[in-house]
């Protein structure tokens, strides 16, 4: 009958929308359902995977790109350290070469508290967790962070007050050698090392005072005690607190067994042969004053685990190469 078939229809209806409702339903009111992820929705999940891995990808890349510029970049500044002989025969184009270098390497500077160990204790304390998390990758070690802590070579400066050190003359007294720091909190010590002269090593000491003693040495260390704070990170300030000279011989001994005439005759030869050297090898001078002047400051531009470059209160520029343990 009509009814009959009307009823049917109706039926047929009814069951295509419940089907239709069945696969709706899912995606509009319940996210844990056992309908799969189809078309538009398959492709965003995808999109996404894939964004993120490209960006990870992205980063390490860039991360490589900008590690091999700062190698590079170093090598250039260490040749031109070693073309102008520490600077001292730099040229104005030399100069301002190492600049442009230096300002360089500063945007890339990786530690942002290179003077963390010259903070306070309590500095240190409160200061902790800010340093960890700004001193350090993911990957990193607090003991494998960079510090301004250890002995350190200068191989660069513009600094008139270093670089006129070895003009002494036709016949000076010292030759010039190493220059530069040994950082032990809360000191400062600036180190140079003064060695026989060449043309010494051709007068005829004493007997048995030469031997060993072209490798003589007397080393002068100005003194400073360096304070820095969490507010200003980069910046060491300074005050003098007294002189060092401490000598190497290079070999020269005295021996005990000898005669009182033979032991003085000994002496002499040591002090005329072994000189400065021998002299405050054997009586090394501390000198630390009640007063501590202020020595002015310096600011770390850039530091990583083998070069420092820091920048004077004058302006002038100090570059430095860690120095390993056997190297001094």
């Amino acid at each position: 009958s009509i009814n009959t078939m009307k009823a049917a229809i109706q039926l047929q209806v009814l069951a295509v929308l419940l089907g239709v409702l069945d696969w709706v339903t899912p995606f509009s009111i319940s996210p844990l359902s056992h309908i799969p992820i189809k078309g538009h929705h398959q492709r965003i999940a995808l999109n996404a995977a894939t964004t993120n891995e490209l960006d990870n990808n992205d980063y390490e890349s860039s991360e490589s790109s900008n590690e091999g510029i700062k190698i590079k970049i170093k090598k250039e500044l260490l040749e031109l350290a070693t073309m102008t002989n520490r600077g001292f025969t730099a040229s104005r184009e030399n100069k301002e070469k190492a600049r442009e270098l230096c300002q360089s390497l500063k945007s890339m500077n990786p530690t942002m508290e290179p003077l963390y160990p010259y903070y306070t204790e309590k500095e240190k304390s409160d200061n902790y967790n800010t340093n960890k998390n700004n001193n350090k990758n993911n990957n990193n070690n607090d003991d494998e962070l960079p510090s301004l802590a250890g002995k350190w070579t200068l191989v660069y400066t513009d600094a008139p007050d270093i670089t006129t050190l070895d003009n002494g003359g036709p016949l000076p007294a010292a030759k010039l050698g190493r220059i530069g720091q040994e950082c032990d909190p809360p000191l400062v010590k600036n180190v140079i090392e003064w060695v026989k002269p060449d043309w010494a090593s051709r007068l005829p000491f004493l007997p048995g005072a030469g031997v060993g003693d072209d490798n003589a040495r007397v080393l002068q260390k100005v003194c400073t005690e360096a304070s820095a704070s969490p507010s200003d990170p980069l910046r060491a300030n300074l005050k003098v607190v007294g002189l060092d000279l401490v000598g190497s011989s290079g070999g020269i001994s005295t021996s005990t067994s000898e005669s009182t005439s033979t032991s003085t005759i000994t002496n002499i030869s040591n002090v005329l042969g072994g000189g400065p050297a021998k002299f405050f090898e054997d009586n090394p001078l501390e000198l630390r004053g009640p007063l501590k002047t202020p020595f002015g400051s310096f600011e770390v531009l850039y530091l990583d685990e083998d070069m420092r470059i820091i920048k004077t209160y004058q302006g002038y520029l100090a570059v430095n190469q860690r120095q390993l343990p056997g190297e001094e």
